[in-house]
């Protein structure tokens, strides 16, 4: 082995170390918890999206729940495609640039601190083998390869909808870019590779709501219109992902850079046409960090061909300290005492309860007398779920994410039943206790944090029903004209005679 790939190797190894330890140090966040709520409990789909992360969390779950196990996903696919970038460059570029370009991606700050596991996290993986398959398929080495391609981008359709994305640019360069019979053919075996997958969540949405629709499209853009302000901030975005440097760099060698897109290379297009579409959706919604990572690759399969050595080397440079100097201010936060962030209240209550939820618990399991468990978040819930192993259900109105709890609870079984309801402390007690027959509130205080246990007797479901289900009801069980009504769980438990509600047109 030379000296360049032993040093790949142990950086690589390295690396995989640290995020393993940030993995294990970093507390657990509201939606890594719900995730864990979506493996506890398989399906075919979820409110928000797809199943995919769902199911590799189920399946780690068989063998453990610490955080750090449960995370082992999102750390080890960055690792595994910067080796996968070097393994791929190596007979084109050279070891020395092979090795330096999957050190580039390695060493991005954001595959460094992003531990936590997310929908982006299979997406990521799986986009990024379905692109390898196109290229395999592109150099003849077979149609099976087009199939191979669409299957691998099923799959990532079912870890989020941002795979659509990557299915555009697949159809725009086969089709604009590099027209051929032969690639309109592949087009259409990748299309129909694609389509069981597809097939899947289109019938999964027919039979429960259509809920994917309902919240990626209306519930969780409503009230969105043009700021002016969001495509100045995803250009700022693109710049702090690419790296001044690494742009620089680029530009130096925009000759190389104008030659490759003429030569029509096909990582180079599966970058920019994405974030060109991210552009234009920038004018009336936040692009997101997490939008774009599944992309992200691609970049560093491309820009290593029109770079030398000498640059590259000066970007690994650069990227590590710009690494460093992350995982320094995480390991800063992280050390500061909770009692530091006292002046922003809600910021306080969160990283208390984040990092000491189990304290909450051993308060709160003492007081329980056979009453189902329930907070007002999902957030709450799904991380007091985690820690106890206890059912915790989502009462209230809650928020338009995270809506899970609507499919997984049925308040009709808990008609008269006791139910434990720990509240926000900004919250009056009074806000739930009229769905009860009887009511006593404890405070829960834990590291100078205190929150209110509701413990309210003889739950009022009809009263409930009336009001806060049916304001869920207006609000996210609606359909658009023109999505035909199938079976809805929602309407099915709480509102049996009653048709499908459609929203008003336009």
């Amino acid at each position: 082995m030379t000296d360049l790939r032993r040093n790949f190797y142990l950086t690589l190894g390295g690396i995989t170390l640290l995020k393993l330890l940030l993995a294990a140090w970093l507390p657990l966040t509201g939606d890594e918890a719900y995730f864990f709520v979506w493996g506890r409990h398989p399906g075919l789909g979820y409110y928000d999206h797809p199943p995919m992360v769902g199911w590799w969390l189920h399946a780690l779950l068989y063998l453990g729940q610490a955080e750090w196990w449960l995370r082992l996903p999102a750390y080890a696919m960055t690792s595994f495609i910067a080796w996968a970038i070097y393994r791929l460059l190596r007979d084109g570029l050279g070891e020395e640039r092979a090795a330096l370009a999957g050190l580039l991606y390695l060493l991005a700050p954001v595959n460094v601190i992003n531990v936590l596991i997310s929908t982006d996290t299979p997406l990521i993986l799986l986009s990024f083998l379905s692109a390898l398959a196109l290229q395999r398929a592109l150099q003849r080495d077979g149609w099976r390869w087009f199939a191979y391609s669409g299957a691998l981008l099923g799959l990532a359709f079912l870890a989020k909808y941002f795979a659509v994305l990557l299915g555009l640019a697949y159809g725009a360069y086969l089709l604009l870019v590099r027209p051929s019979r032969r690639n309109a053919v592949g087009l259409l075996l990748l299309f129909l590779a694609v389509l069981p997958f597809a097939a899947l969540n289109l019938w999964w949405n027919y039979c429960h709501c259509w809920d994917n629709v309902l919240f990626n499209v209306y519930s969780r853009h409503s009230g969105s219109s043009f700021d002016w302000t969001h495509p100045a901030l995803y250009l700022l975005m693109l710049v702090y992902l690419v790296t001044p440097p690494l742009l620089w760099q680029a530009w130096r060698r925009r000759g190389a850079v104008l030659d490759a897109l003429r030569g029509r290379g096909l990582f180079l297009w599966l970058w920019l046409l994405p974030m060109a579409l991210f552009a234009l959706l920038s004018f009336t919604a936040r692009i997101g960090l997490h939008w774009v990572l599944a992309f992200y690759p691609f970049l560093f399969l491309f820009l290593p061909s029109v770079l030398d050595a000498a640059q590259l080397r000066r970007s690994v440079r650069f990227m590590a300290w710009f690494s460093l100097l992350h995982v320094a201010a995480i390991a800063v936060l992280l050390a500061l005492p909770t009692d530091a962030w006292q002046g922003r209240p809600v910021l306080h209550h969160d990283m208390v309860f984040g990092r000491y939820s189990g304290e909450f618990w051993q308060q709160i399991e003492p007081q329980l007398d056979g009453h189902a468990l329930a907070t007002e978040s999902y957030v709450y819930s799904a991380i007091l779920e985690h820690r106890s192993g206890r059912r915790f259900h989502v009462f209230g109105d809650a928020s338009k994410y995270g809506r899970q709890d609507d499919m997984l609870t049925d308040y009709r079984a808990l008609d008269g039943k006791d139910i434990a309801v720990l509240l926000y402390a900004a919250k009056s007690p009074a806000v739930h206790a009229r769905y009860f027959e009887s009511h006593e509130v404890q405070e829960i205080t834990v590291r100078g944090v205190t929150d209110y246990l509701l413990l309210g007797r003889g739950f009022r479901y009809t009263l409930y029903r009336d009001e806060v289900l049916r304001r869920t009801q207006q609000q996210f069980y609606r359909l658009p004209w023109f999505l035909p009504a199938g079976a809805c769980y929602f309407y099915d438990k709480y509102f049996p005679d009653e048709d499908v509600q459609r929203l008003p047109r336009g």
